[in-house]
Formats: structure tokens, C-alpha cells, sequence
């Protein structure tokens, strides 16, 4: 009885910080993922970019006519900076599309939150997925 006052708690707290750790080690668990059409589904690397980050890196699916990706400054709907991606897609056998990576160069982007569109198109439908919440950009 005495040893289970003694140890349980010890016990409990113990799973709690390997908890914590476990989510604050994975990458994946600061991954931004889009809303919108499946068939250009996106993600960035992560929702935060610090003063040391030196790109936003952008992850996708699409058809193979390619897609152009966005960044967009909130409350602001001129794109600041626009990546068309075209060649060195990856086909993915799983999801039956092309896989692409691109990324935005954070020089010179003052502090602020700022979105990710991404806009394609198959045969006569035009796709557009965008980021779930702004990324935070912090300088």
C-alpha cells in the first residue's frame, strides 16, 4: 500500500514528460496542411519560422500539368511570391499523383503571418487548395 502511494505518482509524472517529449521531437506535429481540393493537397514544414529559418519548404501532390504555389501576406490578396512548379515531379503510386517539393526563401520577408495557396488545373477543372490557419514568420 505504502510502495503504491510512493510510486504511482512518480510513475504518472514520468508519463507525462516522455508524452511531452514524444510530441515536441516529432517534426510532423508542427506540419501546416491544406484545406481544399484533394487533387493538390499541400503541407509546409512547419507553422512557425523563427529568426534562424532560412526558407518556407512547401510539400505536394498534383496532376502533371503542375501547379503554381503562393505566398500571400494576411489581409493582403496580391501574392508576394509566386513559385510555378513544373518539372522534377516524383510520381507516387499510392496516391496516384506527382509528388514536388518547393520553397520560399524567407530573406527579406518582414514578421508577420502570411498564407500558402496553391492553384492547378486538369483538363477543363481548376483546383486551388490553401494553408488550414497562417503561418508566423518572427524576425
Amino acid at each position: 500500500m505504502i510502495l503504491r502511494k510512493i510510486v504511482l505518482p512518480y510513475l504518472l509524472i514520468m508519463v507525462f514528460v516522455l508524452v511531452g517529449v514524444f510530441s515536441i521531437s516529432s517534426t510532423s506535429a508542427f506540419a501546416m496542411n491544406s484545406k481544399g481540393h484533394a487533387n493538390i493537397a499541400f503541407h509546409t514544414d512547419a507553422n512557425t519560422y523563427t529568426k534562424t529559418a532560412t526558407t518556407i519548404d512547401v510539400y505536394g501532390i498534383c496532376n502533371s500539368n503542375g501547379v503554381s504555389v503562393e505566398l500571400y501576406r494576411k489581409g493582403n490578396n496580391k501574392a508576394i511570391k509566386i513559385n510555378d512548379v513544373y518539372k522534377g515531379f516524383n510520381y507516387n503510386k499510392v496516391t496516384g499523383g506527382f509528388s514536388y517539393k518547393t520553397s520560399f526563401s524567407l530573406k527579406g520577408l518582414p514578421a508577420g503571418q502570411y498564407d500558402v495557396c496553391v492553384y492547378g488545373s486538369w483538363g477543363w477543372k481548376d483546383y486551388r487548395a490553401e494553408l488550414q490557419h497562417y503561418l508566423t514568420v518572427q524576425r
